[in-house]
């Protein structure tokens, strides 16, 4: 598989952004048609606030993607962010539940746009490291 087939909807933006709704200001995450505070049909992509909390974090020792199974074990995790939705994302390795992250649109090696989650205080670029070492990009508009 080359992971060509699997498409997020995360738009290719040097920040993060995500549907909001423009009746209501809802923001939607995951994306949807219709807003799931107000069912207004007025979603558009829009820079939001890309700090949170590690709610959970689960390891995957399984993948039927090549990229990630040359990787295993491999980290995901639920981000509450401080603007309001839950989002899945791809982890730094060593983050703990509790720990303020800030999630990113990065790019795999497939072109893939994908959401992830850094330390938010990271003094010694331990996390760009992880990035460039597991091949991710940060996403460019």
């Amino acid at each position: 598989m080359s992971g060509e087939w699997f498409h997020t909807g995360l738009p290719a933006a040097s920040g993060l952004q995500l549907p909001v709704c423009g009746e209501c200001g809802h923001i939607n995450y995951p994306a949807r048609d219709l807003c799931g505070h107000c069912l207004a049909d007025a979603q558009e992509w829009q820079p939001v606030a890309a700090d949170g909390v590690l709610q959970s974090v689960s390891t995957l020792h399984y993948s039927l993607e090549r990229v990630y199974s040359e990787r295993l074990p491999w980290p995901v995790g639920s981000v509450l962010l401080d603007c309001g939705p839950v989002a899945l994302a791809h982890m730094q390795p060593g983050l703990d539940v509790g720990s303020r992250v800030r999630l990113q649109i990065c790019r795999d090696g497939a072109g893939n746009h994908l959401l992830v989650a850094r330390a938010d205080h990271d003094p010694d670029g331990e996390s760009a490291d992880w990035l460039r070492r597991i091949g991710y990009r940060e996403a460019k508009a």
